[in-house]
């Protein structure tokens, strides 16, 4: 699968890293299995590195993701802040085409290029630290 998951109850975050082509039904797929997970907590920030990822997302993408975010509003849920790490016009454009989007609920999903300004954007500067050995070892497959 070119895209794996790891979780960070403590930091409490999900970390998608996506290498080579990487399709929404990828993306998908795997967030359904890390949905099963015993560590997973609803409420977690998801984090979706895709610096060294080449991505393929279709229209088809862009209606699951609404459409799983008004099932969520169903069952009464909020729906979980999402960041891209990326610096890819074309998910940028995707990002933007989904918050104009008809919606029962915003999608809750922000872009930012650089670990740097994830950390900045989570506010967890002061666990600045602890996040690079998590992100660092998750790169590395440990």
């Amino acid at each position: 699968m070119p895209i794996h998951y790891h979780i960070n109850p403590e930091l409490n975050l999900i970390l998608f890293i996506g290498e080579g082509l990487v399709t929404g039904s990828d993306y998908f797929k795997t967030a359904e299995i890390a949905s099963q997970d015993k560590l997973r907590k609803w409420g977690m920030v998801t984090i979706v590195d895709l610096l060294s990822a080449e991505t393929d997302f279709e229209l088809q993408d862009m209606r699951f993701a609404i459409e799983f975010t008004n099932s969520l509003s169903r069952k009464s849920l909020e729906p979980e802040q999402v960041i891209a790490i990326t610096s890819s016009k074309a998910i940028k454009l995707i990002s933007d085409s989904l918050k104009l989007l008809p919606s029962k609920v915003p999608i809750k999903l922000d872009l930012v290029e650089t670990i740097d300004e994830l950390i900045s954007f989570l506010g967890i500067t002061e666990q600045r630290q602890d996040f690079l050995i998590f992100y660092e070892s998750c790169k590395n497959g440990k």
